[in-house]
């Protein structure tokens, strides 16, 4: 068994490495009379791990020597008690099990669970992992991570060394809460490749696992982990592309984009596993978009309404008195076809806008027109706004002109303004609703999109 024994982990308050050389198997022997100990595993950012067999009830078991210098350190004690006994309430199948914990001589030590298999980076290689592969393991993960995120246990080091495949095939995550255990709130502890932005300031809860995660996986789809500007997996390799939405998904800078729990981005790969086996990569279908026609109809309908303007704002002229007539033939055939359905359009619009929003992002990529579909469920809300700022304006600008010279609150008519009146109202009117045109695109953009749950 392989734990924690490859990358490099970052441990706050110490320099992450033993001073001297391990303790040899001898030593741990004259420390540790209780066990017979077997052999040393290996060592690793977090400590050293020795393989051993508990006399008393005769099992194998896995022993981890801290690492770092903690040797007088009263406040260590303290804590290394309090969180070890956390750790040690664990009981989940995907997550290596703490029997007992201690110092002695200066050296605090954990036992744990010995699982007789390999971790995932010795599984992984030099390359990447089928895909079948990949999602079997993020599963279990989740279901471990969810377990210890719901008891305020965050595990801050998810990376291959620490998932463990013992010989039946079951994922294990192996240093549950070490480097936390290691490392105080506020400072920074884990593994730089796979440690979220947030986590390289010190800030850290479960998203920071989430996010690992996804470097995990994108790890085992491609065989490489992700650059700074994250390329999506499908690009790189041959796979499904709904597995893409699921990587980036977990892969955001910003934790509040990402998965808030671990169960929902179970939930996500669950549902792509379960509707379709993924087909031999070289067999593998290009699956066929078509523009949403729920966001076709809603521009359509949207058009309707600026036709349907057409006869309140024409009028016809009688040649010799120069006077209005009544409405032409046509005038009356667009207002009865065309006015109700204009009437509607602001609203009904909007609303399938909306739903067409909603049917893109759920399409994992069967569905394209996002843009219109945005489109059509701004438009009308916005020339809403845009209408309600410029009426505002129109009174507040001869209020605040009122303010100035000290006169009485009147209004002019418009048809009696100057140019330089126009001008007082048109270019703050243009310049706020502008910004605010602009800011509300971008968030509702930003938020369309975002991959769907």
């Amino acid at each position: 068994m392989a734990m924690n024994l490859a990358a490099e982990t970052v441990m706050p308050g110490a320099d992450g490495r033993f001073g001297s050389p391990p303790l040899s198997p001898e030593e741990m022997q004259r420390r540790f009379p209780q066990f017979e100990i077997l052999e040393c595993l290996g060592r690793g950012g977090m400590g050293v791990v020795y393989k051993a067999r508990q006399k008393a009830l005769e099992r194998l078991v896995a022993i981890k020597v801290l690492a770092g210098e903690w040797e007088g350190r009263a406040d260590f004690a303290t804590r290394f008690a309090r969180e070890a006994k956390t750790l040690a309430q664990l009981s989940h199948p995907n997550i290596v099990t703490v029997h007992d914990f201690g110092e002695t001589d200066g050296l605090f030590y954990l036992v744990m669970e010995y699982v007789d298999g390999v971790n995932l980076r010795e599984l992984l290689g030099d390359g990447r992992m089928e895909p079948e592969q990949a999602l079997a393991i993020v599963p279990p993960v989740c279901d471990a991570l969810e377990y210890a995120h719901a008891k305020g246990i965050v595990h801050r080091d998810i990376k291959p060394e620490n998932l463990l495949l013992d010989r039946d095939g079951r994922v294990k995550i192996a240093d549950f809460g070490i480097a936390s255990l290691v490392g105080a709130v506020g400072e920074r502890s884990g593994t730089p490749p796979y440690m979220a932005p947030e986590q390289q300031q010190g800030r850290v809860d479960r998203r920071a696992d989430i996010y690992a995660l996804g470097v995990v996986l994108y790890e085992m789809l491609t065989g490489e982990q992700p650059g700074k500007e994250v390329v999506a997996p499908s690009r790189k390799v041959r796979i499904d592309v709904r597995l893409d939405e699921v990587v980036l998904r977990a892969l955001e800078k910003d934790p509040e984009l990402r998965f808030q729990a671990a169960s929902v981005m179970r939930t996500q790969v669950e549902t792509i596993t379960g509707e379709a086996t993924i087909p031999p990569q070289k067999d593998l279908p290009v699956p066929e978009a078509r523009l949403s026609r729920t966001a076709v109809a809603g521009a359509i309908w949207a058009g309707i309404f600026f036709v349907a303007l057409i006869p309140m704002f024409t009028v016809t002229v009688v040649p010799d008195t120069g006077t209005p007539s009544g409405p032409a033939w046509w005038q009356t055939l667009l207002a009865f076809t065309l006015l109700p359905l204009g009437i509607a359009a602001p609203l009904g619009t909007t609303l399938l806008g909306w739903i067409s929003v909603s049917q893109i992002r759920r399409s994992a990529g069967r569905l394209y027109g996002i843009g219109l579909a945005v489109f059509d469920g701004l438009l009308f809300p916005l020339l809403l706004l845009d209408l309600l700022i410029a009426v505002l304006l129109r009174y507040l600008v001869p209020f605040i002109a009122s303010l100035r010279d000290g006169g009485p609150f009147d209004p002019a008519p418009m048809s009696n303004w100057t140019a330089a009146n126009y001008l007082q109202w048109a270019l703050p009117t243009l310049l706020i609703v502008a910004l605010a045109d602009w800011w509300i695109i971008r968030k509702v953009w930003r938020s369309a999109i975002r991959p769907a749950l």
